[in-house]
Order: structure tokens, then C-alpha cells, then sequence
């Protein structure tokens, strides 16, 4: 007659939470992956391409994305550069606005995708695409990468 494994509460425990930890910094992850390939779709659009005309910059650096996790911000990106230069006011009121949508994820994970400057929309509502076609996008992406990410844990 072969042996058998014993394991105590703390093996079984220990194990969980190892597998726990595994799975949520591969969600955090997979996140993050999708909101740069989010911001790099969005910051990339010109306007003969569907996008828009960035006279002064602001708006293109007020496109950005952090992954939130419990209502904790965990990875994020505001920066963008026109001519080497960084425009503080677009990514402070992408800042801003991560700030004030993270609360409202305070159970689960998150991806927000913002355009922080406060005519976005009105730019968007003039047939201008500053973040609706790449979300659309990455929000595909993001479901493809999930069921992917089930698929491996489930194994």
C-alpha cells in the first residue's frame, strides 16, 4: 500500500493563497496591458485618420488610464510628449478626473480610460474620435484577454 499526502489547514490555506495572489497580479496585468494598448490607439488618431487637430496638446495628454484594484490605484499612465515637451495641464486634469472615477471601484478591479480636459466631449460630439473608437477597441481586447486569463486558471 502506496502513501498518501497529508496536508494540514495551513498547507491548503497557504496554497490558496498563493493561487490568489497569482490571479490577481496577472488581472492586474492583463489591465494594464490593455489601457497602454488603449492610450497608444487613442494618442495616435489624427484628425485625417478620425481623431482630432491638437492645437495645444493638452487634450491628447489628458488621455490616460490607471488599473484600480479595491478602489487603489496599482498601475497607471498620463504622459505624452508634442515636440519633447510634456503638457502638464492635460495630464494634471487626467489626474484629476482617475481621482475622482476610482472611488466608485472600490470592490473588484477596474480599467478607466479618460480623456481628462473638460471639452472632450464637445470635441467627440462634433464627429471627432478622441477616446469612443478606442475604448470600443480596448474594451474588446479586454474581454478576449479575459477569457483568456479564465482559460489558465481554470487548467
Amino acid at each position: 500500500m502506496g502513501l498518501s499526502p497529508r496536508f494540514t489547514r495551513a498547507d491548503v490555506r497557504n496554497a490558496i493563497e498563493k493561487r490568489r495572489i497569482l490571479f490577481r497580479k496577472a488581472v492586474i496585468n492583463r489591465l494594464e496591458l490593455v489601457g497602454w494598448e488603449f492610450v497608444k490607439m487613442a494618442r495616435e488618431k489624427t484628425a485625417s485618420s478620425g481623431g482630432f487637430n491638437d492645437v495645444t496638446g493638452n487634450l491628447r495628454s489628458s488621455i490616460g488610464f490607471a488599473v484600480v484594484d479595491h478602489g487603489t490605484v496599482k498601475k497607471e499612465n498620463y504622459e505624452v510628449s508634442k515636440g519633447g515637451q510634456k503638457k502638464a495641464e492635460g495630464i494634471q486634469e487626467a489626474k484629476n478626473f482617475i481621482r475622482t472615477l476610482k472611488g466608485n471601484f472600490d470592490d473588484g478591479f477596474a480599467l478607466i480610460v479618460v480623456a481628462g480636459m473638460g471639452y472632450a466631449a464637445a470635441v467627440e460630439s462634433k464627429g471627432k474620435d478622441v477616446i469612443t473608437g478606442s475604448s470600443l477597441e480596448a474594451e474588446s481586447i479586454l474581454k478576449a484577454a479575459i477569457d483568456k486569463l479564465k482559460d489558465r486558471m481554470n487548467r
